[in-house]
C-alpha cells in the first residue's frame, strides 16, 4: 500500500460530502422503521426481550444525532475526515445500542452497521477503513460479551456469528475504501486532464486568433464554426461565426464544394472577395468521414504578391551588387588607360577632347557602381545641400554631350534658382539621366519629337521641395502607373526594366519619393524631395 494511499484526503471532493449526507436520511428511515415495527407488533422475535423506554430513549436519541450529522453535512463544517469519524462513531454507539437491545448479533440487526461503514469508507482512506471495520467488529464482540455476562444460559453460537460479521465489516470497509480511493484518483487524473486540455485550446485559440492568415472552420452544412480576426478582415467581417458560407462569401463556398466534389483548384486560383479583395483559399479536412468539418485558410492574394515581389527585389539587389563589383575591374583599367593616354603630349585637339570625354565618363559609371554598391550594402546617403537649378544645368549638359549626335532638348520651364535641395549629387544625376532616358526612348515610339520639360516648386502641405520632369510622348496607361518601378517591367522590346525601379531605389536611398503622376500630354515623374535646405 503506497504511503498516498494512507493518508486521509486533504481536499474533499462534492461527491465525499453528498455520500455523509445521503446517510441522514438512511438514519432516519432506519428509525423510523424500527419504531413502525416496535409500534404495531409486526416483529416480536426482534423485541421479545427489549425495554420499551431503552428502545425508544435510543431511537430518538439517534434521530437527534441524525439531524445534527446531517446539518453539518450539508454545511461542510469541520474537515471531511473529522466529520466521517464523528459520523461513524455516532453510528456505532447507537447501532450498537439498538443491537444490544434487540437480542444482540442473533437478532439479524448487526447488518446494519454495514452502510454506515460503506460511506465512511468510501470517503476516507483504505487503512481508515480498516480501522472502521476494526471498531465495528470490537462492538459486536463486546456487545456479545456483555449479553453471556448478564445472561450465561444464551447460547454461545452467537459468538461465530459476530466473528463471521466481522469479517463482512473488514472485507466491505476494505473494499469501499479502494474504490473510492480508486475514484478519487480517476477523478484526479481526469481533473489534471481536463485542466490541460483547456490550457491547450486556449494557446490554440491564442495561435489561431494571432496568425496573420485568415482561418476557418465550416461544418458539413456550410455554416462558420470558427474564425478568427484575419478571417473577419480578409471577409470584410461576413464570414463571422454561426454565418452561412454560401450566403456570405457564395465564390469561396463554391470552391468548397469543388474541392469536396474532388476538383482540384489550381495552386495560385484566386477567389473575389469584398471590397475587389482577392482571396488564396487553402482546404484541409478536419477528421474522417462525410460530417468531418473543414479548415479554411485564406490568404490575400495581394499580399502574397507584394511578398513574392520584395523576394524578387531583395535578390535583385544582390544581383546589382555582384554586376557592380565585377564592372568595377574593366572600368579601373579602362580609367588607368585614359590616364596614361593623357600623359601623352602629341594628342590632335579632337583626339583631345574624345579622352577627355572618355575619362568623364569613366568616372560616371564609377559613381554609378559605387551607388548601386551602397544601395546593397544600406550605407546612409552622401547627401549635401544642392542648388537645384544649378545641378539640373550641369546633368543636362553631361546628358548631351553622351549623345552628341542626336537631338535630345531638355528644358527648364520653371524652377525657381534659389531652391535648393538634400541629395547626393551623383546620384541625383543617375536619377535624371534614368528618366531622361525613358523619355526619348520610349515616349517617340509614335515617331514624334520629344521634348521633355523640368518645373519645380514647394508643397503647399507639406513644404517639400519637388521636381517633375514631364514630356509629349505617348504617356503611359493608368493601369500601368503603378507597375512602372517593378523590375524587370518594360513596355519596349529593348528595355531593360531596370532604370525606373533604380531610380526609385536611389530615391529612397537618399530619402525622397519618386512616383508617376497622370499626365494628359505624355509621361511625368514627381520627385519629392525629404527636408527643404535652411536658407
Amino acid at each position: 500500500m503506497t504511503e498516498q494511499a494512507t493518508k486521509p484526503p486533504t481536499n474533499a471532493r462534492s461527491d465525499d460530502w453528498r455520500i455523509l449526507a445521503i446517510l441522514g436520511p438512511y438514519r432516519l428511515l432506519l428509525v423510523a422503521a424500527l419504531l413502525f415495527l416496535f409500534r404495531f407488533n409486526l416483529a416480536p422475535d426482534y423485541f421479545r426481550e427489549v425495554s420499551a423506554h431503552l428502545l425508544m430513549f435510543s431511537c430518538f436519541a439517534y434521530a437527534g444525532l441524525a439531524l445534527t450529522l446531517q446539518f453539518l453535512a450539508l454545511n461542510q463544517r469541520f474537515s471531511l475526515t473529522a466529520q466521517a469519524l464523528l459520523h461513524f462513531a455516532v453510528d456505532l454507539t447507537a447501532l450498537g445500542l439498538l443491537v444490544y437491545t434487540t437480542g444482540g448479533v442473533g437478532g439479524g440487526l448487526g447488518i446494519l452497521l454495514v452502510p454506515p461503514l460503506v460511506g465512511c469508507s468510501l470517503v476516507l482512506t483504505p487503512r481508515l477503513g480498516l480501522v472502521f471495520a476494526a471498531a465495528a467488529t470490537l462492538t459486536v464482540f463486546g456487545e456479545e460479551a456483555a449479553r453471556q455476562l448478564h445472561a450465561p444460559q444464551l447460547d454461545s453460537g452467537d459468538f461465530s456469528q459476530a466473528g463471521l460479521l466481522g469479517l463482512m465489516f473488514f472485507a466491505t470497509s476494505l473494499t469501499a475504501a479502494m474504490v473510492g480511493l480508486r475514484a478519487r484518483r480517476s477523478e484526479a487524473v481526469a481533473a489534471r486532464v481536463g485542466s490541460e486540455f483547456i490550457n491547450l485550446t486556449r494557446l490554440n485559440d491564442n495561435i489561431i486568433a494571432a496568425m496573420q492568415a485568415g482561418v476557418l472552420v465550416v461544418d458539413v452544412d456550410g455554416r462558420v464554426r470558427t474564425a478568427n480576426a484575419a478571417a473577419l478582415r480578409l471577409t470584410g467581417d461576413q464570414a463571422s461565426v454561426d454565418s452561412r458560407l454560401d450566403t456570405a462569401l457564395p465564390s469561396l463556398h463554391a470552391a468548397l464544394l469543388d474541392w469536396r466534389n474532388g476538383v482540384s483548384p489550381a495552386s495560385n486560383a484566386a477567389i473575389a472577395g469584398p471590397s475587389g479583395r482577392e482571396l488564396l483559399p487553402r482546404f484541409t479536412r478536419l477528421g474522417w468521414g462525410d460530417q468531418a468539418p473543414t479548415l479554411i485558410m485564406l490568404e490575400d492574394a495581394g499580399t502574397l504578391r507584394m511578398q513574392a515581389q520584395q523576394m524578387k527585389l531583395a535578390a535583385l539587389g544582390r544581383l546589382s551588387a555582384n554586376i557592380a563589383h565585377e564592372i568595377r575591374n574593366p572600368l579601373s583599367a579602362i580609367t588607368q588607360a585614359g590616364q596614361l593616354l593623357a600623359e601623352q603630349s602629341d594628342f590632335e585637339p579632337g583626339n583631345r577632347r574624345l579622352l577627355d570625354m572618355i575619362q568623364r565618363h569613366a568616372v560616371r559609371i564609377e559613381h554609378i557602381v559605387r551607388s548601386v554598391l551602397d544601395i546593397s550594402r544600406r550605407e546612409p546617403a552622401a547627401r549635401e545641400p544642392l542648388n537645384l537649378r544649378d545641378h539640373l544645368r550641369r546633368s543636362a549638359a553631361l546628358y548631351h554631350e553622351s549623345y552628341a549626335q542626336q537631338i535630345r532638348p531638355i528644358e527648364l520651364a520653371d524652377v525657381p534658382s534659389d531652391l535648393d535641395v538634400l541629395f547626393a549629387p551623383d546620384q541625383l544625376q543617375q536619377v535624371l539621366f534614368n528618366l531622361w532616358d525613358n523619355s526619348f526612348e520610349h515616349g517617340g515610339a509614335d515617331g514624334r519629337t520629344i521634348t521633355v520639360l523640368l518645373q519645380s516648386g514647394i508643397e503647399a502641405d507639406s513644404g517639400l521641395p519637388w521636381l517633375e520632369l514631364g514630356d509629349n510622348g505617348v504617356g503611359l496607361p493608368a493601369e500601368l502607373l503603378d507597375r512602372v518601378f517593378e523590375p524587370f517591367f518594360t513596355t519596349h522590346a529593348a528595355g531593360t526594366g531596370l532604370g525606373l525601379y533604380l531610380s526609385r531605389e536611389l530615391c529612397e536611398y537618399n530619402q525622397a519619393r519618386l512616383s508617376c503622376v497622370p499626365s494628359q500630354h505624355g509621361a511625368c515623374f514627381r520627385i519629392v524631395f525629404s527636408t527643404p535646405v535652411p536658407p
